[in-house]
């Protein structure tokens, strides 16, 4: 949940982020969001200006709330397949807006090119991935080239991220229970498997395969 450093604000992104993931951005109107927020018009035009604004700060603050949530499950002595269970049992646990989330990433209905906020690489970046280099570093080692590090996290951020979308769907819960291959269980499985692979992959892999000078900002 969001910090309530002002509760009407965060109860309007609360809401916004439901209804821009369940409608779009076409099929939601600022006032569809303050009429289910329960506050008035006037205070949504306050906070956020417009809709687009509204938007892009729903998502920045949704992603900054993962990110937090996913910092916070991180343990001292956890390893790569340890952590990497735990993301994907908190994004299963967090459905909801985790499908929002990805609705409102493949909304392409919107203009930022002209957008006056400027978003820096961390607010968009994928989730968790400063832990997921850590892990992967201390598991091959800083002699691996950052380029094929960060291509381990990428590889294991689809993987973990797409599952836990394809098992939130409540076509796939109510039509597909029946498949051991779609539980939560055998996935758990299949991510530390996933863990083991890219890091065998990258101790063997010569250095020459990535670029040396790939640089990111996370």
């Amino acid at each position: 949940m969001a910090k309530k450093v002002n509760t009407t604000k965060c109860k309007i992104i609360d809401v916004a982020l439901k209804l821009f993931g369940c409608k779009g951005y076409d099929g939601t109107s600022v006032r569809d969001i303050a009429k289910e927020a329960d506050v008035n018009l006037a205070s949504v035009n306050y906070h956020f200006n417009n809709k687009q604004n509204l938007y892009l700060e729903v998502f920045i603050n949704n992603h900054a709330l993962v990110e937090e949530d996913l910092n916070n499950l991180y343990q001292d002595g956890m390893n790569l397949e340890q952590f990497s269970v735990a993301m994907f049992e908190y994004f299963i646990a967090n459905s909801n807006n985790l499908l929002n989330t990805f609705r409102m990433i493949l909304n392409e209905s919107i203009d930022f090119s002209c957008d006056s906020n400027t978003v820096s690489s961390k607010e968009l970046g994928p989730p968790a991935s400063n832990i997921l280099l850590k892990l992967i570093t201390e598991e091959v080692g800083e002699d691996v080239p950052l380029d094929g590090r960060f291509w381990a996290v990428s590889t294991l951020i689809a993987k973990i991220t797409h599952m836990a979308i394809i098992l939130s769907s409540s076509i796939i819960r109510e039509r597909c229970s029946n498949l051991s291959h779609l539980n939560k269980s055998t996935q758990s499985r299949n991510i530390r498997l996933q863990c083991k692979s890219v890091l065998s992959f990258l101790r063997s892999e010569p250095h020459s395969t990535w670029d040396p000078d790939f640089k990111i900002d996370i």
